[in-house]
């Protein structure tokens, strides 16, 4: 029996999957620069996505409780950052309860935390990815994938386990920088996201169909040949890590102000392999293909989830972890009849025979 569906709910599950389709398109664009265009086995892309986290709930929260420690004592009574452990473990919500209430007053503080802290984000997160380039240069592919993947949990492990960091255990929650917008929070949530990734988007759009572009494609298919012709591999591959794990950063820091809480313990590699998962369902190279694949992703999660009660009475099982079967089945497929994806690579775009011609009149 197919369960009826209040409009109201609808409309609330289709907001926050757009949501959430914004920020998983910035991710995944990201994870496309460095896998798609570059062809870099990148297994540890949840490693920027925590990033995102440590600069937010680790060092914007804590900024925030320093600029406002004297509203935060009057109001509460509490001191937050003279006694950290204390403060996570019972005096989080009530301080940033004040905190929120002054964002509530004044929008403008609240918007420039939010942009601190997703600045801090892409910073945080493009530095480590430019570290992580000296691994790349002189590793092979299967060496370097496992580097990337074991790295990212050694972020995830120390920062869970470093109270210093955001809370340890107990996770830390974040200052809402758009309570100020009321009840249309969630909607103006929903138009700051969709503006990254629109931003995003277009970026890389430029970028891919660069000369820099198709010096990416060249070192991908034949990096010998690419080096013969005096690409400089070595700075192709730290701009490239710079700037997508700069993008992976300011995705994770806008799934924590969607949250307004992040443990970092929750930053496993699922996050990773989802994403590959979109990028190979969509396809690889293509930006729109990866946009294809999260939105595919999305569509076939929420619908199980909103039927998952009629699948129960009709497999006789939980249905939880049938999405993960579903598109393990569906990679397969993929890999032995369409490996370039939904949607597949195309040549990149040049200038039209109109505009070189007349480039060529004009010289």
């Amino acid at each position: 029996m197919i369960p009826q569906i209040d409009p109201g709910a609808l409309l609330v599950l289709l907001r926050e999957t757009l949501i959430m389709f914004a920020i998983y398109g910035v991710y995944v664009l990201s994870l496309n620069l460095e896998a798609g265009y570059l062809g870099l086995p990148q297994f540890g892309k949840v490693m920027y996505l925590a990033m995102g986290g440590v600069a937010v709930g680790g060092i914007a929260t804590k900024l925030a409780l320093w600029i406002y420690g004297g509203a935060i004592s009057a109001k509460a009574g509490i001191s937050p950052l003279k006694d950290l452990n204390t403060y996570c473990a019972a005096y989080q919500y009530q301080s940033i309860a004040v905190v929120n209430d002054i964002f509530k007053s004044s929008p403008l503080e609240g918007i420039l935390f939010f942009l601190v802290a997703v600045a801090l984000s892409a910073l945080l997160a493009g530095v480590l990815g430019v570290v992580m380039a000296g691994p790349a240069l002189r590793l092979r592919e299967d060496y370097l994938g496992i580097l990337f993947l074991v790295s990212a949990e050694l972020v995830r492990v120390v920062s869970t386990y470093t109270p210093q960091v955001a809370c340890g255990v107990f996770g830390a929650v974040v200052p809402d920088p758009f309570a100020w917008m009321g009840d249309y929070r969630p909607w103006g949530y929903l138009a700051v996201t969709l503006l990254f990734l629109v931003f995003t988007f277009f970026m890389l759009d430029r970028l891919v169909n660069s000369p820099f572009g198709r010096a990416l494609r060249a070192i991908r298919d034949a990096e010998t040949a690419a080096r013969v012709f005096g690409k400089d591999i070595v700075k192709f591959r730290a701009r490239v890590l710079g700037v997508a794990s700069a993008l992976g950063g300011v995705a994770g820091a806008l799934f924590v102000f969607y949250n307004t809480f992040v443990n970092m313990g929750q930053f496993v590699p699922y996050y990773t392999f989802v994403a590959w998962a979109m990028l190979m369902v969509g396809g690889m190279g293509n930006n729109v293909g990866a946009l294809v694949g999260v939105a595919v992703y999305y569509i076939v999660s929420r619908s199980l989830e909103i039927y998952k009660d009629s699948l129960r009475a009709v497999i006789n099982a939980d249905p939880t972890f049938l999405q993960y079967i579903i598109f393990g089945i569906v990679i397969i497929v993929m890999v032995m009849f369409r490996p370039q994806g939904l949607v597949g690579e195309r040549p990149s775009k040049t200038l039209s025979r109109r505009v070189l011609e007349r480039v060529r009149g004009e010289a």
